[in-house]
């Protein structure tokens, strides 16, 4: 704490300097910093004798602030890291703060953690000019020029001791994200001891701004350009993003400040830019692989060496891709992977095509995905599809069922453990769920029924990227893609308190309702996929399904979906001495369902036991058409439709449906609720 003497000193400059104009010094830097001093005291009215440490924002407002800057976080990791280590042995601690001037990312140094802690330095520290007045982050926040405040150039006594050197990190929307600094408790008097680690402090500022603009610009082409060819594998001078068209996407900060903006006009394609067109760049990258090519700058003639990084995402027409569009898509890969992604599961229903266009396009991007729907609807499949179809699919694929293991066991399943972290732990400790699916994708089926705790612990290994796992003290980095399924309802769970509210707005980033069997339009496709799994399965290939059989497959509701059906279809295919498979080798509720769903109410449902199995019984001819009794205008209406389209389909069912946009097993209902009766049955067949 400092003295009455030193805070009366300070306070007297402040005002000299405020109020009589006195100057801090002859450069710009000193200019910037008087300005910052008048703004500290007329404009955010800091009082500069306050003496206690800087604000420190609660650990659920430190959360969200991470939040929402986590892939962020991720990039900058590395860079915080190294000039960490370059500036650890003269004493500087590193950190990382947000546009709002809070602590996100902090190093500090081990001998002397505890003094800078109760200086104020560690995560959740706010730093902004408006609340600690002139200072390394708060002034570069609002000047978005580096800063190096040295000792008693601070606006508050408080920080009258510490040297900071800052520099901001800028987005794609040319406004600081984050700010880095390095800054010392205690320094030389000074100033131009500090003119190194204040280099540093910006050189890795911009290494960690062209990073991130680069992680942005990553689904288009991607020009990485240097006055030298020979530097470009060590630095980056400009980095331009541009489509397929040639338009450009973005920038990095230097090539909107120094390329884009030098005739007043920003160029909107990259042959407004340079003296050659994006396909001639294409075509001179094919033919350089590696190597780097020059490009002259329209109109100055002034020449640059580029390499070229193609797309990172695949691109997709905005047209909606019809399922042999898909297929042929994946198939222009190499033989081995044409089976690899969506391109084995049947895709012709039209709201699992659509999900399967978005699970496309949201594949090799850090977006947690959730997948929802009936039990047996095939979200392991599609998590598995997504995987497949990924930049990841030679990375590891775990899944993780969360209702199938004891509570207790789920969070050493999870995370993981040392050696001797628990009574009956293994002696050399295990890697957890999290750490196998490391590089690749974790599928968390069942998220719904995962333990509040572990909530909360999953929720920091997506924030921060690293997970600890259980009798660790260091935690370990990780990479990788979540992907989550539940048929609970989430929202509901939230409400409840059962499932934290943060981690399901984490989760429910892309979200795909995935339609139950029974309302599938493509069901005739699923049922002929799973006869040829299982059949093969069995060595019993050629097997096919009596027409009575498929019928009643296709109209059953299967409240198990594709798995039920999966099980029913193996069965059937084990037991059958032919290749025909007919009803006796299937549940009999299949076919009484079905039987119910064409019988008239006034006839008896045929009876069928698992010892008798005969052909489907032909009902009796009734008198006359039944006419529905109580029918709204609306029901009235649909029936007179469904008519009109059947007789002018010649009563075909399936393209009926289709015309009128339902399933058939939807349809079949609707049938048997409006009490509409085939020509075939009123005739006796």
């Amino acid at each position: 704490m400092q003295s009455p003497q030193t805070v009366a000193r300070h306070v007297g400059k402040v005002l000299e300097v405020v109020e009589r104009k006195t100057q801090l010094g002859p450069d710009a830097s000193s200019q910037r910093l008087m300005r910052s001093w008048q703004r500290s005291l007329n404009t955010h009215q800091v009082d500069p004798a306050r003496v206690n440490t800087p604000r420190i924002v609660t650990s659920q407002e430190l959360r969200e602030h991470r939040d929402r800057l986590e892939a962020f976080m991720r990039i900058s990791r590395e860079g915080i890291d190294r000039l960490h280590a370059q500036v650890l042995p003269a004493n500087y601690c590193v950190l990382m703060t947000d546009g709002a001037g809070v602590t996100l990312d902090y190093r500090t140094v081990p001998s002397l953690e505890k003094e800078f802690r109760e200086q104020g330095f560690r995560p959740g520290t706010c730093w902004s000019e408006d609340t600690e007045g002139t200072c390394g982050v708060g002034t570069s926040l609002i000047d978005g020029q580096p800063t190096l405040v040295h000792r008693d150039e601070h606006f508050r006594t408080h920080n009258i001791a510490f040297t900071c050197s800052s520099a901001p990190i800028f987005g794609m929307e040319d406004s600081p994200i984050a700010i880095l600094d390095a800054s010392a408790l205690h320094s030389p008097t000074g100033r131009d001891s500090q003119a190194l680690v204040f280099r540093m402090v910006i050189e890795r500022a911009q290494q960690i701004e062209n990073a991130f603009a680069y992680y942005t610009l990553r689904p288009y082409w991607v020009l990485q350009c240097g006055r030298l060819a020979e530097y470009l594998s060590v630095q980056t001078d400009y980095l331009i993003g541009f489509d397929e068209n040639g338009r450009i996407m973005g920038g990095n900060r230097r090539a909107k400040l120094e390329l884009f903006t030098r005739d007043g006009t920003p160029p909107e394609f990259i042959h407004d830019l340079f003296e050659c067109t994006a396909h001639d760049i294409l075509a001179t990258a094919h033919g350089r692989p590696g190597q780097a090519f020059p490009l002259r700058i329209q109109g100055s003639g002034e020449r640059l060496f580029a390499n070229l990084h193609s797309p990172a995402l695949r691109k997709r027409t905005s047209i909606r891709p019809e399922p042999e569009m898909v297929r042929q898509e994946l198939a222009k890969r190499e033989p081995k992977e044409h089976l690899r992604g969506f391109s084995h599961l049947a895709i012709e229903d039209v709201r699992l095509r659509d999900n399967v266009e978005r699970a496309l396009k949201i594949a090799n991007r850090d977006i947690p995905a959730m997948l929802l729907g009936e039990t047996g609807t095939g979200k392991e499949a599609f998590s598995r599809a997504i995987h497949d179809y990924s930049e990841r699919r030679d990375k590891p694929f775990v899944a993780l069922n969360c209702a199938a293991i004891p509570e207790n066991l789920i969070e050493s399943e999870l995370f993981g453990y040392r050696d001797g972290a628990f009574t009956g732990a293994r002696n050399k400790g295990a890697r957890g769920k999290i750490l196998q699916a490391d590089g690749g994708t974790l599928f968390l089926d069942e998220i719904g029924d995962m333990p509040l705790q572990l909530q909360c612990r999953l929720l920091r290994v997506l924030a921060e990227g690293e997970v600890l796992p259980l009798g660790a003290e260091t935690p370990i980095p990780v990479n990788l893609h979540i992907i989550c399924a539940t048929h609970q309802n989430l929202p509901e769970l939230v409400r409840e308190g059962r499932f934290r509210e943060d981690l399901y707005y984490r989760l429910n980033a892309a979200v795909f309702m995935l339609p139950p069997l029974r309302e599938r339009t493509d069901i005739g496709q699923v049922i002929d996929k799973v006869l040829r799994d299982e059949s093969a399965a069995m060595g019993r290939e050629g097997q096919e399904l009596d027409s009575e059989v498929r019928r009643a497959l296709e109209q059953y509701e299967w409240p198990g979906n594709i798995r039920q059906l999966r099980h029913a279809m193996r069965y059937a295919c084990a037991i059958a001495d032919g290749n025909a498979l007919r009803p006796e080798h299937f549940p009999p509720e299949i076919f009484s369902a079905a039987s119910d769903c064409m019988t008239p109410p006034n006839m008896p449902p045929m009876d069928r036991t698992p010892l008798q199995m005969p052909a489907m019984a032909r009902p009796a001819a009734p008198s006359a058409p039944r006419t529905p009794v109580s029918m709204t205008d609306a029901e009235a209406t649909l029936r007179a439709q469904m008519i009109e389209t059947l007789r002018r389909n010649q009563w075909q069912v399936k393209k009926s449906a289709e015309e009128l946009g339902m399933s058939r097993a939807t349809f079949y209902r609707k049938l048997d609720k409006l009490q509409i009766v085939p020509p075939n049955r009123r005739d006796g067949w």
